[in-house]
């Protein structure tokens, strides 16, 4: 196998895991702690922030089985949730059948 299949076989599992330890992030958050700092560069200039503000809140708070404040923080967590977990398993899938197929030529 060469070189640049070795990092083609790495991204995708970096992707799956990046998207696994996101979820697993927000499932620990504590929703109703300390506002400190915001990866969303519409926080820092608009108060009422973007559309996809209060997701993360959102997906904490479905963890915790708090329905009704997850729907409150943002109503597309659930669908959100669902998403990242079908393209892990997209990512994974692809990755067990294209690399098993690839290191039977060499």
């Amino acid at each position: 196998m060469k070189w640049y299949q070795h990092i083609r076989h790495l991204h995708y599992l970096t992707e799956a895991g990046l998207w696994l330890a996101a979820l697993a992030l927000l499932a620990f958050m504590d929703p109703d702690g300390t506002h400190l700092f915001s990866l969303c560069p519409y926080s820092w200039f608009i108060e009422s922030g973007c559309f996809g503000c209060g997701l993360g809140h959102s997906i904490s708070y479905l963890f915790r089985g708090d329905w009704e404040a997850s729907w409150k923080e943002h109503p597309l967590a659930l669908p959100a949730i669902l998403l990242m977990l079908w393209r892990c398993w997209k990512l994974l899938r692809w990755q067990k059948n294209h690399f098993k197929t690839l290191t039977l030529h060499n």
